[in-house]
C-alpha cells in the first residue's frame, strides 16, 4: 500500500484527509516541519501532502529542506492552501500541484492518485530507458522543449561546480503563465515555452546548460561569467527579446519572463545552495512586480534608511495581481473588510459588497466536473471584469464575496450585470446560473430593516 506523510496545523484538515484517503493508502499525519525532518530520516512515503502556511517552520523551508537532501528529493509533493492565485503560482513552482482549501475530498484523491500513477509511470520509464541504448541522447532532454531535463542539468552543473568553475545561475520563471494558459489554451502555452526556450539558446554560448526545471520554470547555468553588468545585459536582453517573440504572435496577454540570478563561487560553491540563491532571487523579482531581474547579493547603495524602507514594502506586501480583484483569504478579506466598513461609516470612502452564488437550475444536479468548470468561468468573468482596486474571496466552493471601492448604487448594478453577461457568455446554454446580491459598505448592519 502507498505511503502518504500529511502536515497540517489544523487537526480538523488532518482528520478530513485522513478519512479522504485512509481506505486507499497509509496515512501518516504530521503538525510541523521539524517533525517532518526527523521522520523523513528513517521512512521514505510516497507523496508527501503539506499545509504551506506552517508556523514552526514555513512550508516553502521545509520544501526546498527536503529538495536539497540526497535521499528525499524525489518526493513528490502535493501542496495545500486557502486559495490564493500567486500562493498556487509559487506552489506550482516547487511542487508537483495544488489543492485549494476548503477542498473537496472526491477531488483530492483523485488529484493524489493522478501524481501517484504519474510517478509510477515515469519509474517505469525510466527502468526501460536504463540499458537500453536506443534512449540514447533522449532520455536526457525535455519533451516538449527539446532543452536538458532537471535531472540531467543538475547533475552537470554540480560536476562542474565541484571541479571549481564559476559562472552564474539564471532561474526564468513566465509571468502569468495561468491566466495566458486560460485565455489562449494549453498548446499556445506550450509554444510559449518553446519560445523561451529559443531565447534562452540565442543568448547562450555552446558551453552553458539550459534546461527546462518543470511547469513554466527553467534554468540556465552561464558557464564562466560572473561579472555583473555582462550578466544584467544578458538577463534584459532575454527578457525584451522573450517580450518581442511574444508580440510577434500576436499574444496579446500581459506575459514576460522574470529572471533570478545567483554567482559562483560568490553566492555559492555547490549547486544546491546556488540553486536555493537564484530561486530567491527570483521571488524578489515575482514579488516585486515581475517582468524583470534581480541579483541575489544585490549591494544597497544610497541612503540606507530608504533602502530598509523599500525592503519593508517589499516584505510587508503580498504579490498584486497585474489585473482583476485583488485576492484574498477568507481570514485577509475580514481584516480589510472591518477596515473599510470603518471608513465608510465616516463617510470617507463609497464602497459596496457583493456576493456572486453559483446555482443549477431548479430539480438539476450537476456533476462535479460541470460545477468544476462553471467555477472556472467565474473566476474568469471576475478576473475580465473587476477593477485591481476591487476585492475578492472565496466565501464557498460556489460563492466568491467582493467589496467594490469608489462606486454608486448604480455603477455597481452595471459591473455585476457585466460579470453576469460575461459569465453566461461562456456557456449559453449552461443550467448553472450565476447569481448575486449587493449591499452598501457601512450601512447599519445591526439595525438592518426586516
Amino acid at each position: 500500500m502507498k505511503h502518504i506523510l500529511v502536515v497540517d496545523e489544523d487537526r480538523t484538515s488532518l482528520e478530513v484527509v485522513k478519512n479522504t484517503l485512509g481506505s486507499s493508502y497509509k496515512v501518516t499525519e504530521l503538525v510541523t516541519g521539524p517533525q517532518v525532518l526527523q521522520f523523513l530520516q528513517n521512512t521514505i512515503p510516497d507523496l508527501i501532502l503539506m499545509e504551506v502556511k506552517l508556523t514552526v517552520m514555513d512550508g516553502f523551508e521545509l520544501i526546498n529542506r527536503v529538495r536539497t537532501n540526497e535521499h528525499t528529493k524525489m518526493i513528490p509533493i502535493l501542496c495545500m492552501s486557502a486559495k490564493d492565485v500567486e500562493m498556487e503560482e509559487r506552489c506550482l513552482r516547487v511542487a508537483a500541484g495544488f489543492i485549494a482549501k476548503p477542498f473537496i475530498p472526491s477531488a483530492m484523491l483523485t488529484k493524489v492518485n493522478e501524481i501517484l500513477s504519474s510517478v509510477e509511470q515515469q519509474r517505469s520509464l525510466g527502468g526501460m530507458m536504463q540499458g537500453n541504448p536506443a534512449f540514447g541522447d533522449e532520455s536526457q532532454r525535455d519533451a516538449l522543449t527539446g532543452l536538458w531535463n532537471w535531472n540531467t542539468a543538475a547533475q552537470m552543473i554540480d560536476q562542474r561546480l565541484n571541479s571549481g568553475m564559476i559562472g552564474a545561475l539564471f532561474m526564468l520563471d513566465i509571468d502569468n503563465y495561468k491566466s495566458f494558459n486560460d485565455v489562449y489554451g494549453s498548446e499556445s502555452g506550450d509554444q510559449t515555452m518553446r519560445l523561451l526556450a529559443q531565447t534562452m539558446m540565442d543568448f547562450s554560448d555552446g558551453d552553458d546548460i539550459i534546461c527546462r526545471v518543470s511547469g513554466d520554470v527553467f534554468m540556465a547555468f552561464i558557464n564562466g561569467v560572473t561579472g555583473r553588468d555582462t550578466l544584467a545585459q544578458k538577463a534584459s536582453s532575454m527578457i525584451s527579446d522573450f517580450t518581442w517573440k511574444l508580440r510577434e504572435g500576436r499574444f496579446d496577454a500581459n506575459t514576460s519572463v522574470s529572471i533570478g540570478i545567483a554567482i559562483a563561487p560568490q553566492d555559492a560553491r555547490d549547486f544546491v545552495h546556488l540553486y536555493s540563491m537564484a530561486d530567491k532571487a527570483l521571488y524578489f523579482v515575482k514579488e516585486s512586480g515581475k517582468h524583470d531581474y534581480h541579483f541575489y547579493s544585490t549591494p544597497i547603495d544610497g541612503d540606507e534608511v530608504t533602502e530598509k524602507l523599500w525592503d519593508l514594502q517589499v516584505n510587508f506586501s503580498s504579490a498584486i495581481q497585474d489585473k482583476g480583484a485583488y485576492l484574498l483569504d477568507i481570514r485577509g478579506f475580514k481584516y480589510v473588510y472591518n477596515f473599510l466598513h470603518r471608513r465608510a461609516e465616516r463617510g470617507s470612502i463609497q464602497a459596496r459588497m457583493v456576493l456572486f452564488t453559483l446555482a443549477p437550475e431548479r430539480g438539476y444536479l450537476p456533476k462535479k466536473d460541470e460545477m468544476d468548470t462553471a467555477v472556472e468561468r467565474l473566476d474568469q468573468a471576475l478576473y475580465s471584469t473587476l477593477r485591481r482596486g476591487d476585492i475578492s474571496t472565496r466565501y464557498s466552493g460556489r460563492q466568491v464575496l467582493c467589496i467594490l471601492l469608489d462606486i454608486t448604487a448604480e455603477a455597481c448594478a452595471t459591473v455585476v450585470q457585466r460579470v453576469a453577461v460575461n459569465y453566461e457568455k461562456m456557456d449559453p446554454k449552461g443550467r448553472i446560473h450565476l447569481l448575486y446580491e449587493t449591499v452598501e459598505l457601512g450601512a447599519d448592519i445591526l439595525n438592518r430593516p426586516e
